[in-house]
């Protein structure tokens, strides 16, 4: 019964980790594009669309600086978490399993 709870565990963790990545780059290609949009409308009356495409492209940057960030991180944390799991050795170097 343990082993179905860790499991559906570690599916929404999965879940959860993937809805971040991709928000996280979602979110910076829409800022990039609103960012320019407004400075097309206030700086050149809506006349250019220059801004806009410049912004869009360092959104997309962004996302794909993000989007390698996150991956590191989150895909670290098992590794990390493994270590501190496993049972400490005895004196006489032997490990139990459990």
């Amino acid at each position: 019964m343990g082993t179905i709870k860790k499991e559906l565990a570690s599916q929404f963790r999965s879940l959860s980790v993937a809805s971040a990545v991709a928000m996280s780059v979602v979110f910076s290609i829409f800022a990039g594009v609103i960012t320019g949009y407004y400075l097309d409308a206030w700086l050149f009356d809506g006349q250019s669309h220059w801004l806009t495409i410049i912004c869009l492209f360092l959104g997309i940057a962004g996302a794909v600086k993000n989007f390698i960030i996150l991956t590191k991180r989150f895909s670290e944390e098992p590794k990390e978490k493994k270590g501190k799991d496993q049972p400490e050795a005895h004196v006489s170097g032997r490990q139990d399993n459990v």
